[in-house]
């Protein structure tokens, strides 16, 4: 039966073929709907619903009218939800209802056959959201649905449809790698879409800071992102900080906002001492395009990688799990010359917090109106007062909650030191500001890279200073408990709170951490730079035409090694033992002359050689034996004696071979 035989494909499928179609496409589905609006979603989900149920129903097409006022209400949904087709969130939305759509018009075999192409299109938009090893290993799993489902729908049984897929998807995987290795590369992955960046959500890192903000963050274990370091470059942890936000205004309330508006290209960031230039590679899920960054980002960046006020880094698109390289000057401080404008913004403050502002004068006086001398004098207040690094500090419930910080409750979190220092800086006039990201990481020592997690989340201060036109980074943290910097928030935190984090991580969390990390570095991130060291590793002296096909060649050995050993066993399972051995028999012993040879049967055989006096008592056994075999019962003989009959036969057909004048 012929998939290309037109009465075939018009001809209508069984329910279980169209079950099996409907299956692989809601599994396909899945890793799309967390990306699309919530109510696209809901709506593919509820048409996906409906068709099932009229499948049972007995409904397998809808009327031509129906199909058209349903295709308009989905143009019109996607249109109000996304706001164009243009884009991947756009186009996948469309592409997606679309294929729910097509299953109502589904009548025929070439109906559910194009809306199976439909699935693997809709696979490519997955990878270009997502491009996990998870995601990976799904669109493996929906490849092979996809598979099955066109197998029983050209009515094979599906437990024989499921291992010839994954038996094929073996064959072919060896194949499928050496291409992915020697294909030809760009300069840089094509991965994702660039997508306008008011269609994308926050994770992580907030862009408003206020008390306990950072510290619900941090009881999470959840990763936030790997960093490898190239050149062997090994970081103290005390000098990892991670800037992801820097938070400018301060209301009210006392919570703080985030800066908006790019940098003035005019003015490189540069740190003002010798500073060492560091390039390491990040392994983040992006979604509203915020890197971390570490201190202090370079201006040579990825393209794409756009820099902001305040030198944190954001890229304007969506790939899901994405890898980028950055570079960095390892220093805490950053040469910047500000305006009147920039000083007003940098030395705004409220007047709800007068205790803070008396001692801010206090101290200022008593450095001698040296911004220096009064910076280190404001972090020694905290290191001298008994100041507590709790995650579970009071609230602050008063109109100033600087004050009641500073002066009653007297503990607190990253953000409420990160928040009074600042608020100490701006109240004498110097330019201050408030910056949260992540501080320090976990080094895994087998796969070489940092893993830094939510619970590494932190936020600092830096002030400028107008003697040297540089913003100086000061961790008001660490004068109250310097463990929270050189060895992370689980030494720094009391005990009763450490057994509250999940600190503890299983084998499984580091394995599946370190896997990432390769999947992105060898998969996602494989470029032509990847390819080149990869070929020189393998003493090929970097990618070319020669060495592409010489590892192809190469690699062609262990692919056909399995495809002819499958070939053969199929072969073999094709021939008959008992077929094979007689008529190698009545060839031998009659010649290919002989007339009607094929159709002679085991007694005309037996009747021949007598009549020719050549019928031996061997081999009237061996022809008593075949009819035994073939129809003493109804059971087909063994495998092994109709091999050990066919190895009789092949011996006694060489001893009594005829050598007349019928032998070709």
């Amino acid at each position: 039966m012929l998939i290309a035989n037109p009465t075939y494909l018009h001809a209508d499928p069984d329910l279980k073929a169209i079950l099996a179609n409907q299956l692989a496409l809601f599994c396909v589905s899945l890793p799309i709907l967390n990306e699309l609006p919530f109510v696209v979603s809901v709506i593919f989900i509820l048409m996906m619903a409906v068709r099932i149920l009229l499948l049972f129903f007995g409904v397998r097409k809808m009327a031509t009218w129906q199909l058209v006022l349903m295709l308009a209400l989905v143009v019109a949904l996607v249109m109000l939800q996304v706001g164009s087709f243009v884009g991947l969130q756009g186009g996948m939305a469309l592409l997606l209802l679309l294929g729910a759509l097509k299953s109502y018009e589904g009548r025929t075999r070439r109906d559910w056959q194009v809306s199976a192409l439909v699935q693997i299109f809709l696979l490519t938009g997955a990878v270009l959201f997502n491009q996990s090893m998870l995601v990976g290993a799904w669109v493996l799993v929906c490849l092979t649905l996809i598979a099955v489902a066109l197998a029983i729908l050209n009515e094979l049984d599906p437990k024989t449809a499921l291992k010839q897929s994954i038996i094929g998807f073996a064959l072919t995987l060896l194949p499928m790698i050496l291409l992915f290795i020697t294909m030809p590369r760009k300069e840089s992955p094509l991965w994702g879409i660039p997508q306008n960046p008011s269609n994308q959500s926050t994770t992580g890192i907030s862009e408003s800071m206020k008390p306990g903000s950072i510290g619900n963050l941090v009881q999470s274990n959840e990763p936030a992102f790997t960093a490898t370091f190239s050149d062997n470059y090994r970081p103290r942890p005390q000098d990892l900080y991670w800037r992801v936000m820097v938070m400018i205004d301060r209301d009210e309330t006392g919570e703080w906002h985030a800066a908006r508006g790019m940098m003035d290209d005019a003015s490189p960031a540069r740190g003002n001492r010798p500073t060492q230039d560091v390039r390491y590679q990040i392994v983040i899920e992006d979604t509203k395009g915020r890197i971390p960054a570490l201190d202090y980002p370079s201006r040579r960046q990825d393209t794409g990688i756009l820099q902001e006020l305040g030198d944190v880094l954001r890229v304007y698109s969506r790939q899901g799990v994405r890898g980028i390289t950055l570079r960095a000057n390892a220093t805490d401080e950053l040469t910047q010359k500000l305006d009147n404008a920039e000083l007003r913004l940098y030395t705004r403050i409220s007047d709800d917090n007068p205790q803070t502002k008396a001692l801010a004068q206090a101290l200022y006086q008593q450095a001698g109106g040296d911004t220096a001398t009064f910076i280190q004098a404001a972090y020694q207040y905290f290191n001298k007062q008994k100041f507590v690094y709790t995650l579970k500090p009071p609230v602050l419930q008063s109109a100033a909650p600087t004050d009641e910080f500073l002066f009653q409750t007297k503990q607190g979190f990253c953000e409420h030191y990160a928040d009074a220092f600042v608020t100490l800086m701006r109240s004498v006039g110097v330019p201050a500001r408030v910056v949260t990201g992540y501080q320090g990481g976990e080094w895994n020592e087998q796969g070489g890279f940092w893993q830094i997690r939510s619970k590494d989340a932190h936020a600092w201060a830096e002030v400028w200073l107008p003697e040297r036109n540089v913003w100086k980074r000061v961790d008001p943290t660490a004068a109250v408990s310097i463990s929270r910097v050189d060895s992370g928030v689980d030494s720094a935190l009391p005990a009763e709170e450490i057994n509250e984090l999940v600190s503890n991580l299983s084998a499984w969390s580091r394995f599946t951490s370190q896997s990432q990390i390769y999947w992105q570095r060898w998969v996602v991130n494989f470029d032509n730079a990847q390819q080149n060291s990869l070929f020189s590793l393998l003493g090929l002296g970097g990618a070319s035409t020669f060495s592409s096909l010489l590892l192809l060649i190469i690699g062609s050995v262990p692919v056909l090694i399995p495809i002819i050993w499958w070939w053969r066993r199929s072969r073999k399972q094709d021939i008959s033992p008992l077929a094979d051995g007689f008529m190698l028999l009545k060839r031998r012993l009659l010649g290919n002359a002989f007339p009607n040879l094929a159709a002679l049967g085991a007694t005309e055989l037996q009747a021949e050689l007598e009549q020719s006096e050549r019928l031996t008592p061997d081999l009237a056994r061996l022809l008593q034996d075949f009819i035994a075999l073939n129809y003493a019962s109804n059971q087909p003989p063994s495998k092994h004696a109709a091999q050990a009959w066919y190895r009789r036969a092949r011996k006694l057909s060489n001893k009594y071979r005829l050598k007349s004048e019928w032998a070709a």
